[in-house]
């Protein structure tokens, strides 16, 4: 499966990301702004998209993330050159609504 990364939309990249992630033991979960995106068919834009790890101790998420070609900027959020409009984060390592915990 190729992506065409200049024109892709939320959707299209978590399902890329998400298959590419799978493909090496490491389980997601979609949270945030781009669910919502997905959901109500594009009219609401998030502009990232959220992954929570369902394992908090995945050692070589920078390396699975390095194959498809996005770069580590920051703590927690990953950049593709040809992708100007839309990154990938991974928020925290536990799911959560609100001040539940």
């Amino acid at each position: 499966m190729k992506i065409d990364y200049k024109n892709c939309i939320e959707e299209e990249l978590w399902k890329y990301v998400a298959v590419h992630l799978k493909k090496h033991n490491i389980d997601t979960i979609l949270v945030g702004g781009a669910v919502v995106s997905i959901y109500s068919e594009g009219a609401y834009e998030s502009g990232d998209l959220d992954f929570v790890l369902t394992d908090m101790f995945v050692k070589n998420l920078p390396v699975t993330m390095g194959e498809i070609g996005f770069v580590k900027k920051g703590g927690r959020h990953y950049e593709h050159p040809e992708c100007k409009h839309l990154f990938v984060e991974f928020p925290s390592s536990f799911l959560e609504i609100g001040e539940d915990n």
